[in-house]
């Protein structure tokens, strides 16, 4: 049994070589970590946004239905802040000028449309949705 034995600089070596992988594995994990942690942040954002905008909609069709259950066309115009969200919504109606077959107008059709308004500058300036009310 002859063993060789080890010379000590190949020992330091070794562990020079394992001190630069540990070094080199940190390096990757914080790069990796650092990229999960924007990809994170990024998908929190359209999340919100995506969440900001259901809400409007749901804003507008809440005017809508409440216009729409209105008697009178005067009562129809609706005007409402939501504070929580920044938004303004505003209900209009305009007679719609429309012909049937016969070439006789129809009387009593009217478009509302809500619309919905930012209240902080510099945002997109507004959203809307309409719908068609027949009044005879």
């Amino acid at each position: 049994m002859n063993a060789k034995p080890i010379h000590p600089n190949r020992i330091a070596r070794t562990r020079g070589y394992v001190l630069l992988e540990i070094i080199i594995a940190l390096t990757v994990f914080a790069v990796v970590v650092t990229g999960l942690a924007g990809l994170l942040h990024s998908t929190l954002d359209a999340s919100n946004q995506l969440r900001r905008h259901a809400s409007i909609r749901r804003g507008m069709e809440a005017i809508l239905a409440e216009a729409q259950e209105k008697k009178k066309q005067a009562e129809m115009i609706i005007s409402y802040r939501d504070e929580s969200l920044g938004v303004e919504f505003r209900s209009s109606l305009e007679e719609v000028k429309w012909i049937n077959r016969t070439g006789q107008p129809v009387k009593g059709l009217y478009l509302l449309t809500a619309v919905a308004s930012d209240l902080q500058p510099g945002r997109p300036p507004q959203d809307r949705a309409e719908v068609y009310v027949y009044r005879p």
